[in-house]
């Protein structure tokens, strides 16, 4: 990673009194001059944030829409695929509902919002899972050991492109790995950062997860002791309403870039409720989220596990907006972090092995994992895209709109197994992706097989397209070149894994084999960007 300082200097004008870099002015396209224009056109930031929850076990029923919502059809690889419009019906609760999990108030979950969201249906990983951290991001660690043959996650890859970062010369850090203390990271990088040639490190990642530690990271400048002055948002108002009122060359979209940042900045500072003390930075802030996680009263409190997210999320999407860091992942286990966002408080294995054990038929433990999925999709997932959605990009559109948000989980509708791994995916990187579908891609000819461990929910699994191709899409949706991560034995990207003979039973049981249901000509199309996705 890069210790890169904080400073902007290719921009053309800082807010006056303030080094830090949550104050530098956001780029002002109708300031620059003709030629940096053009290169700002051609070479938008996009930011990449993913978000990986546990276990998954969500009933297919209240993950996705129904199937009447599938209008489109084509062939592809080896079966027909699907989408429809990704549509919310609002309900009597003032809510908006695309499915029971993808629920949550209106005024968050917005029409707006919701075409910038494709839901992904009918990712496989192309072997039996267990338990993992960083499969999500493909790094295939069979029940969290060391994969076969490990590739670094994807985040890495992108943060070590000189295609993604053709300059760190404003960057703190390349990428941040947040998660709790004690558990791994989820994400994975070269023993060299960013040198494929010296192998896949053997250790996760360092994740950091205090709000405090985050904000020190990314927006921290350097400061000295002196006189507390005013706060340092009041002390560039005068500045800036100069620069916002008097210049005639401020386009209109970007006297609203101009107003979404100060009011984002001047909410932090608000939140925070410090001043400066002798230096020309943000405040640091006083609150940190882990004193939250810490309370006696936080576990079985979803109201404080959400804030402890959306203290995180404050910093990270200021952050990304300034430049300072692109890359961001998110980690979240119920047990080392004290939280299920459910009035249920983790203890130890119990959650796993009481609640999402038995979740596999309909019942109370089943209403619980959907809770905390849709808590944490209504309450820390929407929460970001919706900061980032604040902020204008300069050239009609979002922070949002220049990124790709994105939330994976550890394993399917049933706990241990790989079938159709949920992706919930916000925004459009750059017009990379389009958005606003609701994508299926099961084989409905290739129906599996359950056992005793899947419960009724063993009833609703079907093979699908690998989840290689959809990290793939992510990679080329940030702009990183086919060259930088396609394999030798087949042109997307991570191990051509297959499934172990033991679970073999899963496709002969029905009649065809694994290899059959994940036949070559899938393999050489992982390369493509997912269907229905490619502008």
């Amino acid at each position: 990673m890069s210790d890169t300082p904080v400073f902007r200097l290719d921009r053309r004008m800082f807010l006056r009194g303030a080094g830090g870099a949550v104050l530098a002015l956001p780029i002002l396209p109708s300031l620059l001059s003709p030629r940096e224009a053009k290169a700002q056109a051609a070479q938008r930031q996009k930011c990449f944030v993913h978000f990986r929850t546990p276990h998954g076990a969500i009933f297919g029923a209240n993950m996705w829409p129904s199937d009447s919502a599938l209008t489109q059809s084509l062939f592809y690889a080896d079966h027909d695929v699907r989408r429809g419009d990704l549509t919310a019906v609002a309900n009597s609760s003032g809510e908006s509902v695309i499915s029971r999990v993808l629920t949550a108030k209106s005024s968050m979950l917005t029409p707006t919002l919701v075409s910038k969201m494709n839901i992904l249906r009918g990712l496989d990983y192309p072997m039996y899972m267990g338990h993992n951290f960083g499969a999500p991001l493909g790094y295939y660690d069979f029940d969290k050991q060391r994969p076969g043959s490990p590739r670094p996650t994807i985040d890495q890859v992108m943060a070590y492109s000189t295609a993604f970062y053709p300059s760190v010369s404003s960057v703190r850090k390349r990428s941040v790995a947040i998660a709790g203390n004690g558990t791994s990271s989820g994400t994975w990088g070269y023993n060299t950062p960013g040198v494929r040639s010296s192998g896949v490190a053997s250790s996760s990642l360092s994740g950091v997860e205090s709000s405090l530690s985050l904000f020190d990271t990314l927006l921290a400048g350097a400061s000295s002791p002196g006189t507390p002055r005013s706060p340092v948002v009041d002390k560039v108002l005068e500045s800036y309403r100069r620069l916002r009122n008097g210049n005639g060359r401020l386009s209109s979209e970007d006297k609203v870039r101009l107003d979404q940042h100060i009011d984002a900045v001047a909410e932090l500072q608000r939140r925070l409720e410090t001043t400066t003390a002798g230096c020309q930075v943000p405040p640091r802030p006083t609150t940190d989220n882990l004193t939250l996680r810490n309370s006696g009263s936080f576990a079985g409190d979803p109201a404080k596990n959400v804030e402890y997210f959306r203290l995180i999320n404050e910093v990270l999407a200021v952050a990304m907006n300034c430049g300072v860091c692109r890359v961001a992942t998110i980690s979240i286990d119920e047990n080392i972090q004290n939280l299920t966002f459910t009035p249920r408080a983790p203890q130890g294995e119990d959650w796993h092995n009481n609640v999402v054990h038995p979740s596999t038929v309909p019942g109370a433990n089943q209403d619980l994992v959907v809770q905390f999925n849709q808590v944490f999709f209504s309450q820390v997932f929407l929460d970001l895209a919706s900061r980032f959605e604040r902020f204008s990009n300069g050239a009609g559109g979002t922070l949002l709109d220049d990124s790709l948000v994105a939330w994976g989980q550890e394993n399917g509708n049933t706990p241990h197994f790989s079938f159709s791994l949920p992706v919930v995916t916000a925004g459009g990187a750059g017009g990379a992706l389009k958005t606003g579908s609701y994508c299926d891609y099961r084989n409905i000819t290739r129906k599996v097989s359950g056992d005793s461990s899947t419960g009724s929910e063993g009833s609703f699994l079907w093979a699908g397209l690998l989840h290689n191709q959809w990290l793939g899409t992510a990679l080329q949706a940030m702009g990183i070149p086919k060259s930088e991560w396609s394999e030798t034995d087949h042109p997307g990207y991570g191990w051509k894994a297959s499934y172990q003979s033991t679970y073999e039973y899963l496709f002969t049981n029905k009649g065809f084999s694994s290899a059959q249901a994940y036949p070559a000509a899938m393999w050489q199309k992982t390369d493509e960007v997912l269907p229905f996705l490619a502008p």
